[in-house]
């Protein structure tokens, strides 16, 4: 018996294919393009409910000026019966200069003695239990002339819409990429077996089962999934860094975005199961794929 140790048997097919070599740099640049979506998802949550729970929070209370009242008389009725109503947890009228910074996006700067501003009464209201809506607009609209009450309904279901519209379209561009990776595969799978038609013919003569040629490219399409999977994952991780370290320098939005997908605790976790996932797809997709395509390609299903 020899003492040396049996050598490794060398695979059927050539480790280095030209189209697997495509192959995975196709799928990192659509595992890529799959972070991204997958961040934008994350963020896209965040965000809505972030905005629906801070107008949840408050309701306006606005106070017009009009010709026979005097509207800071006006403004602290509104006070007392706001601080007087059940679930109002605080209440503070903002200045005029308020209500003009909030015209300066259309008007440009303005000065408040130049347009009839109203007052803005801001108004922090108990969310379980918060007060009764339609009772409460009634008592501004009768006892505060010129009061008009906002519970920021309105807003809240228009974040919410927008919300869900972003959400089913990140959700459809990744359906997008993940056929347009089980394609890729599929060609791949074919190129393989274009390119080693020789090896495949010889195979077949010497009684070689379809699933044993199949199972020869397994180790290899699995490598080319896992490798183009954490490719675009370090690539993804590397733009929301990239992002929330450099993006204040041309908006200040998109690097407060960035930021938060790595120091908000709910959408960090979010964040790295979303992430995770994209090489464990990725290898599934690419691993199945190709078994299915070449089994087909040999005559015989799975």
């Amino acid at each position: 018996m020899s003492d040396q140790p049996s050598a490794k048997p060398s695979p059927v097919f050539p480790r280095r294919v030209a189209p697997l070599r495509a192959l995975i740099i196709t799928m990192a640049v659509m595992c890529y393009l799959a972070c991204l979506a997958i961040g934008a998802l994350v963020l896209i949550n965040r965000a809505t409910q972030s905005w629906t729970q801070g107008l949840a929070r408050e309701i306006t209370v606005e106070v017009r000026p009009l010709s026979d009242a005097k509207l800071d008389d006006e403004v602290k009725k509104a006070l007392s019966l706001l601080e007087a109503t059940k679930g109002v947890l605080s209440t503070e009228a903002l200045p005029l200069e308020d209500s003009a910074r909030l015209l300066e996006p259309w008007l440009g700067k303005v000065e408040v003695d130049d347009l009839p501003l109203p007052r803005l009464i801001r108004v922090s209201i108990d969310e379980a239990n918060p007060p009764d809506y339609e009772a409460l607009a009634t008592s501004l609209t009768t006892q505060v002339k010129g009061a008009s009450l906002d519970t920021h309904q309105r807003w809240q279901n228009e974040f919410i819409r927008l919300g869900n519209s972003l959400t089913l379209l990140t959700a459809l561009v990744l359906g997008l990429i993940s056929l347009a990776t089980i394609l890729l595969v599929t060609a791949a799978a074919r190129g393989v077996i274009e390119a080693n038609r020789s090896i495949v013919d010889v195979l077949e003569l010497i009684g070689a089962e379809p699933h044993f040629i199949a199972r020869q490219n397994d180790r290899q399409f699995l490598s080319s999934g896992l490798t183009s999977g954490f490719a675009g994952l370090i690539l993804g991780l590397l733009t929301f860094s990239a992002l929330g370290v450099f993006g204040g320098a041309a908006d200040e939005a998109m690097a407060a975005a960035g930021r938060s997908l790595f120091f908000a605790p709910q959408a960090r976790w979010q964040l790295v199961a979303g992430l995770l996932s994209v090489p464990v797809a990725a290898t599934l997709i690419a691993l199945l794929v190709s078994r299915i395509t070449l089994m087909r390609i040999l005559g015989k299903d799975l």
